[in-house]
């Protein structure tokens, strides 16, 4: 342990070419081990490269497939001389930024994550590379946009083991929450709702990475603004966000959980009324989405346990676990009320569809036992956090200066219990898009400390290349469906 510990502190001080090269060294290997396990037979999910849910599928196979790939790569680019021409500079600088600044430099990185996120979808198959999602009417949310008079008769009516039976796949094991969600959302701009792939698609583009804003309020709260100003450049690059945006529904929640989280950190370290009930409110929409959700309720509890032990905050928990309790109570007999849906029932409901179809998928096409993805899932999501934010991550684990060292003992633990209560069998990187800024603050309050030391821009240049260069890799070489 000690070992690690001096290797990792030895990494603040290499160049960017010297980050390169660790970053280029650490993908090839492990992209080495992923092609070894596979050629013994190793196959997380369906003959799937272990442990990704996609498949070795190159995209250049032809003239007009290599057209697609000039968008991303423009946009990278005037992504990265904005960066070099308007942030790095103040940031080695240690600079503050004001108020305005800040908020145009969060519409900046909003829309460059917004085109890239796009421009990489249409790497496969071009526009259709965005739209495929709602395109799959029979397996997604979407597919059960007006089956009901309206949101309310579709609370009402989901308890209903008749009406449940009729559901699209994922929303059979899912709350109503999601369905709700891109109903509202397909009233924009329009008096009658709309299942049209491409205005869905744009749409949920665009609300996710919205998340950007409470991810920068939620760090700078917990670390410092140039922290929280780096973590929002390496979000709009981790793999797993760019490339599920577009075509997962489960990008829409990132902008929840963040917000939540922001407001509960708020609520406990000011004790802030308006934010503690805020955060409860948060939760129970949290739990209306989504059921793996229910798992940041660990952070709330590990949070609250730290600041106990010091009776300066003691009051600050009491008080914030009242109000979040009041408004999370609040929001499940709300529903209760206007529509008699039991989000308890549902849960039980849910997880027997969801026992069922994993039965049915290991008669069919067996994958492997449920404890092995405990390893399988930490090391899928190790690649597509991006190899520089592991990397950069592990490292502040490890390294940590005393002030923060809780803080990232905590996150550490949530990665655990992440772990341990995403129940899916693979297909991590696409549906557990909440656990990548618990590696996305640290990795990024590590390139902090790297800017102080060395005083210049190279290596958040060298993360941020690598970290395009990943994208653009995954969705050139694998195919990873929706």
């Amino acid at each position: 342990m000690r070992t690690m510990q001096r290797r990792f502190q030895d990494l603040p001080a290499l160049p960017g070419a010297g980050l390169t090269s660790l970053y280029t060294r650490t993908m090839l290997g492990y992209l080495l081990i992923m092609g070894v396990l596979w050629l013994f037979g190793l196959e997380g999910i369906y003959g799937h490269p272990t442990p990704f849910y996609a498949l070795y599928y190159p995209a250049l196979t032809s003239f007009s497939a290599l057209g697609w790939q000039i968008p991303c790569i423009i946009v990278f680019f005037a992504g990265l001389a904005a960066l070099r021409r308007w942030l790095l500079p103040r940031l080695v600088s240690e600079n503050t930024f004001t108020a305005k600044e800040t908020w145009h430099l969060l519409l900046g990185i909003f829309v460059f994550s917004v085109l890239f996120a796009a421009t990489v979808a249409m790497i496969r198959g071009g526009f259709h590379g965005i739209e495929q999602a709602y395109d799959r009417q029979a397996y997604e949310y979407v597919g059960d946009i007006g089956k009901t008079s309206s949101i309310r008769q579709l609370f009402a009516q989901y308890t209903d083991p008749r009406f449940h039976q009729n559901l699209s796949m994922h929303a059979k094991v899912h709350p109503p929450g999601p369905i709700a969600l891109l109903w509202l959302m397909s009233y924009i701009g329009m008096f009658i709702p709309t299942t049209q792939a491409a205005f869905l698609s744009v749409a949920t583009i665009l609300f996710s990475c919205t998340a950007l804003v409470p991810l920068y309020f939620w760090t700078r709260l917990s670390t410092n603004q140039r922290t929280a100003l780096l973590a929002c450049i390496c979000y709009s690059l981790v793999p797993s966000i760019v490339l599920f945006t577009a075509t997962s529904a489960d990008a829409l929640f990132t902008p929840f959980t963040l917000a939540t989280l922001y407001c509960f950190e708020r609520a406990i370290r000011q004790r802030s009324v308006p934010s503690a009930l805020l955060a409860g409110v948060g939760y129970g929409i949290l739990i209306h989405l989504k059921f793996s959700l229910i798992g940041m309720g660990a952070y709330f509890g590990l949070v609250g346990l730290w600041m106990l032990r010091r009776p300066e905050t003691r009051r600050n928990v009491i008080q914030t676990t009242i109000l979040m309790t009041v408004g999370l109570t609040a929001v499940v007999l709300g529903i209760y009320w206007w529509s008699g849906f039991n989000i308890i029932e549902t849960f039980h409901l849910a997880k027997g569809q969801f026992d069922l179809d994993q039965m049915h998928l290991d008669e069919l096409t067996p994958r492997l036992p449920a404890w092995t993805y405990r390893i399988l899932n930490p090391a899928c999501w190790f690649f597509f956090a991006g190899i520089p934010v592991s990397v950069l991550a592990l490292r502040e684990f490890f390294s940590s200066e005393d002030k923060t060292r809780a803080l990232w003992w905590i996150f550490a633990l949530m990665l655990l219990v992440l772990n341990l209560l995403y129940l899916a069998r693979g297909e991590g990187e696409r549906s557990a898009l909440y656990l990548f800024p618990f590696l996305v603050i640290p990795a990024a309050h590590q390139l902090g400390r790297a800017l102080e030391r060395q005083g210049n821009a190279k290596p958040i240049l060298a993360t941020v290349c690598f970290l395009a260069f990943q994208c653009w890799f995954i969705e050139t070489v694998f195919y990873t469906y929706w």
